[in-house]
C-alpha cells in the first residue's frame, strides 16, 4: 500500500494532513492513532511512527527475555569440600510459579428462546385501501408477485410447484367483517418467538387481510395446516408445540362480536405457530451454539417475513411448511426409522441424565439402576445377587454389599470394574433399548436441520461419535477412513466449512492453551525442553533462544510468546494438514502416532482430526493421484491451494445411516451431547407449553 501526500491538492490544509497521516497510520499498522491530530506533527512522515511501534515492540521483547536469575549450581569438589566449622549459607526459599491456565468452551445451561406477546396496540389496523370489484380476494394481488419473486430461496415443496391463492369477489368478500377481525387482533394475548411476533405484527399491518379464515369460520387451508401439526411427531417434532384452540363449526349468528374475537385469536395463534413449524422443520428446535461453545452453527436462514408471504400466497400452504423439514436421503432413511419405532409403554426404566454414583453416596437413581441390572442380568449372576437386590430395591445408599455386586457385573459388561455407576455403565444397561435408540434418532434428526439442507455433490464428512471420514464426489462415497478426535476434555467442534488448502511438510503452530496448561510445567523445569523436541519461540515477531525467555513472566500471563513446532519426521502434524481456516484452529492432519488407530475409543486428540490415511484425503481434495504428491514432501513447509472449496461437516451424530447398507447405526455419546439436547428438548418444551 503506497501512501503519498502528493496525489493531494496543495491547498489542503495542516490539520487535513494531519488527519490524513491518522487514517493512514492506522490503515497500515493496523493502530488506532487516539491522540489529537496535532500530536501528529512531531513525526516528519510515517517512518517515525513505523520506528516507533518497531521499538515499543522490542521493549516488550527485552522484557520477555530477561533471563530469571538462577544461583550456580557447585560441581566437583568445590561442592563437596567444606571448610570445617564454616557457616552453612542461607537457603532462599524460591515461590513457586503461578501459572495462569486457559480456559477452553464451556457447556452452557441451555436457554430456551424467550417468549413475547404479538402485540398489536401501536399498529393502526383500519383497512388503508379497499379491495377493488376486479382485484377482489382473500389478499391483494401483488401478493403473489412478490411471493414468486422470492419464493426460490425457500424450500421446495415436493411437486415444485406453488399454487396461487383462488381470488374471490368483492360480493364474496365481507370486507367490514376482515376490518372486525383484524381490529379484534389488538385485544388478543398470543405470545411467540420475538422474530416471529414482528413478522406477523408488519404482516397484519401491511396486507390487511386474514389467512385462515373463510368468513367467520376456519378455512380448508387451516385444517390442512393444523393436520400437518398434529403429524408433527413423524418428523421428530412435538404436536403440543403447534396446538391451536379451533373455533366450533356452528357459532351463534347472534353472539358475532364473540365469534370475530374467536377467529382474531384463531388467525393469529395459527399464524405463530405455522412460523414455528417452519423455523422448527428448517433449523431445529433447539438454538444449537446456546447448548456450549463446542457448537458454531449459523441460524436465522429462515426468514418469517418470507415464510409468511410464502403461505399467503399457497392454496396449499402444509405442503409449503412440510418441505421446510430437510429433504436428503440422510433425514429420509432417519424418518423411516422413526416410524418403525414406537415408544416402550411398559417395563421401561430411565436413568437421569448426568447420573453419577461413587460408593458411600446416597441417590435417588439407585432403585432404578439396580431395577436395570435385574431386568437384564444373566441368571447365573441374579442367583448370586437376587437376594440383596431384593433387599435394597427401594434403598437410596450406595453401601459396600452393592458396590461389590455392580463390579461383577460391570465385568460381565466388559466394563471396568471400578464400583463407580457413571455414563459408561448406564449406557451399557439401557444403551440398547428401543427408546434410546428412537432418542438417538430424533437428536439425529434435530442435528441435521442444524446443516445445510444440500450438503454439496462434492465434501468432506466427518461424523465424531463413529470416529469417521469420509469423502462424497457426485453424491457418492469415494473414500472413508477411521480418525482420531479430540478428548471429552478438549473436544472437537460441531460446525462445517470449506477446505481451502493443504500444507506440506507442516510446522504446528502451538495453541496458548496447551503451551499454559501442559507444556508450561516441563518449560519451568527444564529450559532444554523445547530445543530437544524441535520447537522455536518467536517474540516481538523474532524467533528467539528459548533459553533467554523469562518463562515465569509468561507463566502469570504477563507477556505472550508463540511457541512453533518445526517441521520434521516427530512433528505432531506429520507430513500434511488439510486446511479450512476457522476460528477454532481445528484441521484434518496426519500424525507419527499410528497406534491410536488400533483403539476403539479414539477421543484423544486436543480438538483437530487425526487422519488414517492422509495422503488419500489430500489427493481426494485436491483432485488427484497420490503418486502427483511425492514432489510436495521434503523439508520445508509448502501450501497447495486446493482447485475448487470443498465443504467439509464436523459433525456429531449419535445414529446414523451406514452409506452401504442404508441401515442406522447407533454409538456412544462420547461427549455426553446427547444429555445436554435432551435437557434443551424439555426446557423448550415446557417454555412453549406454559406460554399457551
Amino acid at each position: 500500500m503506497t501512501l503519498s501526500l502528493k496525489s493531494f491538492p496543495l491547498i489542503v490544509s495542516s490539520s487535513m494532513r494531519n488527519a490524513f497521516f491518522t487514517t493512514a497510520i492506522t490503515a497500515v499498522t493496523g493502530i488506532s492513532v487516539l491522540a489529537p491530530v496535532q500530536s501528529a506533527n512531531a513525526a516528519s512522515n510515517l517512518m517515525d511512527l513505523f520506528r516507533e511501534k518497531r521499538e515499543a515492540r522490542e521493549m516488550q521483547r527485552q522484557q520477555i527475555q530477561q533471563p530469571v536469575q538462577q544461583v550456580p549450581q557447585a560441581t566437583g569438589a568445590a561442592r563437596t569440600a567444606k571448610p570445617a566449622g564454616a557457616a552453612q549459607p542461607a537457603k532462599t526459599a524460591t515461590a513457586p510459579v503461578k501459572t495462569v491456565a486457559v480456559k477452553g468452551p464451556q457447556i452452557y445451561d441451555y436457554k430456551p428462546e424467550k417468549l413475547v406477546k404479538v402485540d398489536f396496540t401501536a399498529v393502526d389496523m383500519q383497512l388503508t385501501a379497499a379491495i377493488s370489484e376486479d382485484e377482489g380476494g382473500l389478499l391483494p394481488s401483488e401478493l403473489y408477485a412478490e411471493a414468486a419473486d422470492f419464493i426460490s430461496t425457500l424450500p421446495q415443496r415436493a411437486d415444485g410447484l406453488i399454487n396461487p391463492v383462488a381470488k374471490k369477489t368483492t360480493a364474496q368478500t365481507d370486507t367490514a367483517q376482515v376490518t372486525a377481525v383484524l381490529d379484534a387482533m389488538k385485544a388478543t394475548d398470543v405470545k411467540a418467538e420475538q422474530s416471529v411476533a414482528e413478522a406477523i405484527v408488519s404482516f397484519y399491518a401491511t396486507e390487511q387481510a386474514l389467512l385462515w379464515s373463510d368468513g367467520l369460520n376456519v378455512s380448508s387451508r387451516a385444517e390442512d395446516v393444523l393436520a400437518l401439526f398434529e403429524r408433527a411427531e413423524e418428523d421428530g417434532l412435538v404436536p403440543a408445540e403447534y396446538a391451536v384452540k379451533v373455533p366450533d363449526l356452528a357459532f351463534d349468528a347472534a353472539q358475532k362480536d364473540q365469534r370475530i374475537r374467536e377467529m382474531a385469536a384463531f388467525e393469529i395463534n395459527l399464524t405463530a405457530r405455522a412460523l414455528r413449524y417452519a423455523l422448527d422443520a428448517g433449523e431445529g428446535r433447539v438454538i444449537a451454539n446456546r447448548l456450549s461453545g463446542f457448537h458454531d452453527l449459523p441460524r436465522n436462514r429462515i426468514k418469517p417475513e418470507l415464510v409468511l408471504k410464502a403461505l399467503a400466497a399457497d392454496a396449499e400452504p402444509a405442503e409449503t411448511l412440510a418441505a421446510f423439514n430437510p429433504q436428503n436421503s440422510y433425514y429420509q432413511k432417519l424418518k423411516a426409522q422413526l416410524a418403525s419405532m414406537k415408544p416402550e409403554t411398559k417395563n421401561t426404566v430411565r436413568i437421569a441424565a448426568d447420573t453419577l454414583i461413587k460408593p458411600g453416596q446416597d441417590n435417588a437413581e439407585l432403585p432404578k439402576i439396580l431395577a436395570l441390572i435385574v431386568q437384564k442380568a444373566p441368571a447365573g449372576y441374579l442367583n448370586s445377587y437376587q437376594e440383596m437386590f431384593g433387599r435394597h430395591k427401594d434403598g437410596t445408599l450406595y453401601d459396600p454389599e452393592l458396590v461389590a455386586a455392580v463390579k461383577d457385573y460391570q465385568k460381565l459388561m466388559g466394563k471396568t470394574p471400578d464400583g463407580v455407576i457413571g455414563r459408561a455403565t448406564i449406557a451399557g444397561l439401557q444403551g440398547e433399548t428401543s427408546s434410546v435408540k428412537r432418542e438417538r434418532i430424533l437428536y439425529a434428526m434435530e442435528r441435521l436441520r442444524w446443516l445445510p439442507r444440500d450438503f454439496g455433490q462434492r465434501y468432506v464428512f466427518v461424523n465424531q461419535p463413529a470416529y469417521r471420514a469420509q469423502y462424497f464426489d457426485q453424491g457418492k462415497e469415494q473414500l472413508a477412513m477411521d480418525v482420531v478426535i479430540g478428548s471429552p476434555r478438549n473436544q472437537t467442534h460441531f460446525f462445517y466449512d470449506t477446505i481451502s488448502t493443504v500444507v506440506f511438510n507442516p510446522s504446528w503452530g502451538v495453541p496458548r492453551s496447551i503451551v499454559m496448561n501442559e507444556m508450561m510445567p516441563r518449560i519451568l523445569a527444564d529450559s532444554g525442553y523445547l530445543d530437544r523436541n524441535n520447537y522455536e519461540v518467536i517474540a516481538g515477531g523474532k524467533r528467539v533462544a528459548s533459553s533467554s525467555v523469562n518463562w515465569s513472566v509468561v507463566a502469570q500471563g504477563k507477556a505472550h510468546v508463540g511457541v512453533r513446532q518445526k517441521p520434521g519426521p516427530n512433528n505432531a502434524l506429520g507430513e500434511l494438514k488439510i486446511l479450512f481456516p476457522n476460528s477454532h484452529d481445528i484441521y484434518l492432519h496426519d500424525t507419527p502416532s499410528k497406534a491410536a488407530f488400533k483403539r476403539d475409543m479414539r477421543a484423544i486428540s486436543h480438538g483437530c482430526i487425526r487422519l488414517a490415511d492422509p495422503r488419500a484425503m489430500a489427493s481426494a481434495v485436491m483432485s488427484t493421484g497420490e503418486e502427483n504428491l511425492t514432489k510436495y514432501f521434503g523439508k520445508n513447509e509448502r501450501g497447495i491451494k486446493v482447485p475448487s472449496g470443498v465443504p467439509i461437516y464436523l459433525t456429531y451424530f449419535t445414529a446414523w445411516p451406514d452409506e452401504a447398507s442404508g441401515k442406522i447405526r447407533y454409538y456412544d455419546d462420547v461427549y455426553a451431547r446427547d444429555e445436554g439436547l435432551a435437557k434443551a428438548f424439555q426446557k423448550t418444551e415446557q417454555s412453549r407449553v406454559a406460554a399457551m
